[in-house]
């Protein structure tokens, strides 16, 4: 029973962060920039930046339950980051021969994805070191 009720969190956050990743790239894409959408890099920014913060927190037994903890990594920013799609757009920015463009969305979806982790992890333990 326990594991089917994990199952039914992880569906609903699934859910509700496919449904938020649509929405807010939709809204931030309106503000393109040449050729590269920044709505992608926004949305799996903001990802990174929760995953760290929730794995923190839940790490640390800090006011997260493990069942919310997965639902809401496997669930919500599972459906809610989109490496697929970054990995397509990218992917068209060089079948479209925008090297440079393509090579900044890697590099900063990389980076930055990288750097959010931390900072959700520096967030979580009250601005103190990330190690």
């Amino acid at each position: 029973m326990r594991a089917l009720l994990l199952i039914m969190w992880i569906a609903l956050g699934g859910a509700l962060g496919s449904v938020s990743r649509y929405l807010l790239t939709a809204v931030i894409n309106q503000v393109s920039i040449g050729v590269w959408k920044p709505g992608t890099l926004a949305v799996n920014l903001i990802g990174c930046f929760l995953f760290g913060l929730i794995w923190t927190r839940a790490d640390m037994k800090m006011q997260l339950e493990s069942t919310m903890a997965i639902a809401l990594m496997g669930g919500f920013l599972g459906a809610f980051t989109t490496f697929s799609t970054y990995a397509f757009q990218t992917a068209d920015l060089v079948q479209n021969k925008d090297y440079a463009w393509a090579a900044l969305n890697l590099i900063t979806h990389n980076g930055l994805g990288i750097a959010m982790v931390f900072a959700g992890i520096v967030v979580a333990k009250g601005g103190t070191q990330v190690g």
